[in-house]
């Protein structure tokens, strides 16, 4: 007994298919061309009826589904075969006008007829190809396939059935034959209709008659139903499209400003790209739950591989968590916790990147990829949260939230002492993280030691001069008094790289030292510069 899903099963309908078609093709050119001795037709005529007697067989002997469960009962399996497709099938596979042909040569058009029975096969051919195709293939684009044969089909007996009644009066080959008869088929059935081919006697005029009505009912039914399955080939995309132009409409309506209409199309735009705009949780939500996890285990596969944090759990706790992550996207620079805020949701990365951010949001901690997770920390050890997180790009993530995670949690005692473990490395590493990058931006905040400080004599005066140090609050002077001995301050709040000292000494030189302030501190002060008196230094230059 064969399964409904069988591998083999399904090659075979796709063969028993293939020979109906060919049956369809050859046949009708065998009766109109008398090709009846010839190798290929003769194969036909005698392969296609063994096929077809053999798919009976294996009819009776293919279980099928009912309510969901698979009857493989011999006896309930042939009352069914026998009810639906046996005696279609039966009248398929007699070779009945190849047996008036051979037997009753008198017959004449009853043989030619007859010898056609193996294309009621055709019937349910489109229900073999859905069985096949229909879960690997969109129905519309399947549907779309099938109108285009049987239109083709259709061409097909009606040039070979005007060969039969116009016979050959110009004594064309075959080829030449059928193309002229094919061409007229398809001008009469699109209602063109030329009239370089008319018909001659009642026989012809009645054919044609039959004809260009069948292409009048045909013409209006392959309009509709071209338009209708076009339309609907990707019905996703359709409803997507209708869905933004009601939110732009209503965006528009409501003036909200170009930007944040610019970024709330960008964000559909990447639902649609990455999921097909589908929300996930919608889509599974009626399916039992058996398969409700199966589908969910498939969809969040990728994640659970990815996560060091499932990757020793059970099947039974993954089953669980699967079952209650809730997907959620996030625009590049969107906040999606903040420090210092209560958190009752974790996060694992789909897709995306993230930054772990200082509470002033100016110092990045960390950058978390696809695969990582975070928010456990408050979740766990119920505290604020310790850092803010924001969305580099994109974010593909899923939620777990505190109610559904502590439920999960109380049933795995290993598990919870594990990731309790985690949350408190993760805490230290964040709060070692951010105690060094304090120390880095304190320690670079501060100003550097001021260099290539110039002296200029000018009038009795000194004036010093020094390269401008960025982001500066003021500079600070000092100068040594030579009578105590203590460095004093020449100034203060300096917000020039310039200081004049008006009453420098006269008799010894005069010692300097400068240093930088920023908003973080004082810088180092500089090395001492010693100023010789001016009187010196032309006696020197004389």
């Amino acid at each position: 007994m064969f399964y409904p899903e069988n591998k083999l099963r399904a090659s075979w309908d796709f063969f028993v298919l293939a020979i109906t078609v060919l049956g369809a093709i050859v046949i009708p050119l065998s009766v109109v061309f008398d090709y009846f001795t010839s190798d290929t037709a003769a194969s036909v005529l005698l392969i296609t009826p063994a096929v077809f007697i053999a798919d009976i067989l294996v009819q009776f002997n293919t279980g099928f589904y009912r309510l969901g469960k698979i009857v493989t009962k011999r006896s309930s399996v042939a009352l069914r075969y026998l009810k639906r497709w046996f005696t279609l099938d039966l009248l398929a596979a007699l070779p009945m006008g190849l047996v008036f042909r051979i037997f009753f040569p008198a017959a004449g058009t009853l043989s030619l007829l007859l010898t056609l029975n193996p294309l009621l096969k055709l019937i349910h051919s489109g229900t073999t190809l859905y069985r096949i195709g229909g879960t690997r293939v969109n129905p519309a684009i399947l549907r779309l396939v099938l109108l285009i044969f049987w239109i083709l089909l259709v061409a097909h007996l009606v040039s070979c059935g005007w060969i039969l009644i116009s016979s050959n009066p110009e004594n064309l080959t075959p080829v030449p034959l059928y193309i002229r008869a094919f061409y007229w088929t398809i001008t009469t059935l699109t209602t063109i209709g030329y009239g370089d081919i008319t018909p001659t006697g009642s026989m012809q005029t009645i054919f044609v008659i039959f004809i260009e009505l069948l292409g009048a009912a045909m013409y209006g039914m392959i309009i509709g139903n071209i338009a209708n399955l076009i339309a609907n080939i990707n019905v996703a995309k359709s409803q997507y499209k209708d869905k933004l132009d009601k939110i732009n409409a209503f965006l528009n309506y409501r003036n909200i400003p170009y930007d944040l209409q610019r970024k709330i199309n960008d964000y559909y735009n990447y639902l649609w790209e990455s999921r097909r705009g589908y929300d996930e949780a919608a889509v599974i939500q009626d399916l039992p739950i058996a398969l409700k996890t199966t589908v969910a285990l498939q969809i969040n596969r990728e994640i659970i591989e990815k996560v060091p944090l499932f990757q020793s759990a059970s099947e039974d706790l993954i089953r669980e968590i699967v079952l209650n992550l809730k997907p959620v996207v996030f625009t590049p620079g969107d906040t999606i916790v903040t420090a210092g805020e209560v958190g009752f949701q974790m996060y694992f990365i789909s897709q995306g990147s993230v930054d772990v951010l200082s509470a002033d949001e100016h110092t990045v901690y960390a950058t978390l990829t696809a695969g990582q997770f975070f928010g456990e920390i408050a979740l766990l050890l119920s505290m604020p949260r310790t850092a803010t997180i924001r969305a580099r790009e994109y974010c593909d993530l899923y939620r777990l939230d505190k109610e559904n995670f502590d439920r999960v949690i109380q049933r795995y005692p290993d598990f919870a002492e594990r990731i309790n473990e985690l949350a408190e490395k993760r805490k230290a590493e964040i709060e070692a993280i951010q105690q060094t990058k304090d120390q880095e931006t304190k320690e670079r905040d501060i100003p550097e030691e001021i260099e290539e400080i110039q002296a200029e004599h000018t009038g009795g005066a000194v004036t010093l001069r020094w390269n401008w140090v960025k982001d500066l609050r003021r500079y600070e002077v000092i100068r040594r008094d030579p009578r105590t001995g203590k460095w004093v301050y020449l100034e203060k709040n300096a917000l020039e790289p310039n200081v004049t000292d008006p009453q420098p000494d006269t008799d010894r030189p005069t010692l300097y030292r400068i240093r930088a302030i920023k908003t973080s501190g004082p810088g180092a002060w500089s090395k001492t510069l010693a100023v010789e008196p001016a009187a010196e230094e032309e006696s020197e230059t004389e």
